[in-house]
């Protein structure tokens, strides 16, 4: 029984292969275009500086832990009122 699964494994991971390496050749010049223009719009790209990405990720940790904060005060504070409300 492991010997004829592992040679359906082989034969499904064959078959795959050989589909794909087809779809690849197949399709070889849309796919060199696609990557050629996708190249070529990275180029364009404004990417941040290490000072930027450094800014902000200090300013979303920042507003993060106000945000968590707030909701925590909300929470025990709603809690708390909840509470001295329903044991009466």
């Amino acid at each position: 029984m492991d010997f004829i699964a592992n040679n359906l494994k082989t034969v499904i991971w064959a078959t795959v292969s050989a589909l794909v390496l087809f779809l690849v050749a197949k399709n070889f010049a849309r796919i060199k275009n696609f990557l050629l223009e996708v190249k070529a719009e990275l180029g364009k790209v404004a990417w941040s500086t290490p000072q930027e990405v450094y800014a902000s990720t200090i300013i979303v940790i920042t507003v993060t832990f106000i945000a968590a904060v707030f909701i925590g005060a909300v929470d025990l504070t709603l809690t708390r009122i909840l509470t001295m409300l329903f044991k009466q």
